[in-house]
């Protein structure tokens, strides 16, 4: 887990932007565009170049322009330029897609954030507020005190920062304000392959380059577990490095984040936990929160994926999981245990395969998606972990 890494944009979205009654199709965070228009140039200024011509009806051909943008290049022959991350195209400057970005700066790097609801395209920017600075001393005996006062605060804080994010406290949600907007009535289509690309009603739209998952099972970890915790004939399904984060979720109808463990744990001794505290709750989009690596949703406390999240909860990343076509567990390096371990892994709450449907299913509204792995136990439980 990365605690430095920022709240996912769908999160944000469904609080900062999405408005009473509407639906989030999914939202993004997008920093440099270009523009692929007849009758100008990559900036936006009046140009005659054959390079955006006809390219842009109806979107097509500004898929292949903006890949040609994401190398730097154009018509400036910048190499220096950054790097795009989506594209405004369309067949005049007066397009539709041209005058709803007519306020934004093209070519450089600024934060914002994309989503399509169900009743509109929003394009949002961040908002920051910054503290009111404090009166300058004017005595050289205030000044002196100023300063003991700035190094007592240096000296007493000594919580973790992980980039904006604080042990123990929670992440905050960043505040977003609307910049633009484009109504769903002049929305023609939204096409999704190897781009998203809203194409409005009159032939101008936005492509938005989103790079594919890639999620890779840890090659180490399948050795480990292959040679020391598989039994003769059992075949290994999956194996996970371990997940570091809370768990979150939903319990006999109670939404609790984080999650403690109700039953019985192994007699480890672990560190002061010193993490950030998960952002106000969005289950939808669970995936989003830096602090989070697994959700469940069990209708008791006794429910099997709440054995399972127990474990993970109470690790803090010790604990892992593991599958094969036999069984599913959690297994912790038995040297936690024994100062002399006898074995490599020491298995806690095993459950027989055929009681679990396992999946690998993308969940909440934020591009690039996130994969995840899932598993459905036969009462009805179920327990998702972020896939590494």
């Amino acid at each position: 887990m990365i605690f430095s890494a920022p709240l996912g944009p769908g999160h944000v979205a469904r609080q900062h932007v999405c408005r009473a009654g509407e639906t989030l199709q999914w939202a993004m965070y997008r920093q440099t565009f270009y523009y692929a228009v007849d009758g100008l140039d990559k900036l936006g200024a009046p140009s005659k170049s054959v390079l955006t011509r006809g390219l842009s009806a109806v979107g097509r051909g500004a898929g292949d322009l903006a890949l040609t943008f994401v190398g730097g290049g154009g018509d400036s022959g910048d190499d220096k330029a950054p790097e795009a991350d989506h594209v405004v195209f369309g067949p005049s400057g007066s397009s539709l897609a041209v005058r709803a970005v007519s306020g934004l700066s093209p070519g450089g790097r600024q934060n914002r954030l994309w989503a399509l609801t169900s009743t509109r395209l929003v394009i949002a920017h961040r908002v920051t507020v910054e503290a009111p600075a404090e009166p300058e001393p004017k005595s050289f005996l205030g000044k002196a005190i100023g300063f003991g006062k700035d190094v007592g605060k240096i000296l007493t804080d000594n919580r973790r920062k992980f980039g904006e994010h604080v042990e123990g406290e929670p992440i905050a949600v960043p505040d977003y304000q609307v910049t633009a907007e484009i109504p769903r009535a002049q929305i023609a289509d939204v096409q999704f392959g190897p781009s998203v690309r809203v194409v409005l009603v009159d032939g101008s739209g936005f492509e938005f380059l989103v790079p594919p998952p890639a999620p890779a099972q840890d090659k180490i970890v399948e050795k480990e577990l292959t040679k020391h915790w598989l039994r003769r004939g059992e075949n290994l399904v999956l194996g996970l490095p371990p997940v570091v984060g809370y768990v979150g979720g939903v319990v006999g109808g109670s939404l609790q984040v984080p999650w403690s463990p109700v039953g019985a744990m192994p007699p480890l001794s672990l560190d002061k936990l010193r993490w950030p505290l998960p952002a106000p709750p969005s289950p939808p989009d669970w995936p989003d929160d830096p602090t989070l690596g697994y959700w469940v949703e069990a209708p008791g406390a006794s429910s099997m994926a709440v054995q399972l999240a127990d474990h993970f909860a109470f690790s803090r990343g010790n604990g892992r999981l593991a599958v094969s076509d036999q069984r599913v567990a959690v297994v912790y390096p038995t040297h936690l245990f024994e100062a002399k371990p006898s074995s490599v892994f020491t298995t806690f709450a095993e459950f027989p395969r055929n009681a679990v449907r396992l999946e690998t299913p993308y969940v909440g509204a934020s591009l690039p998606v996130q994969p995840i792995v899932r598993l459905t136990f036969a009462d009805g439980s179920r327990l998702d972990l972020r896939h590494p």
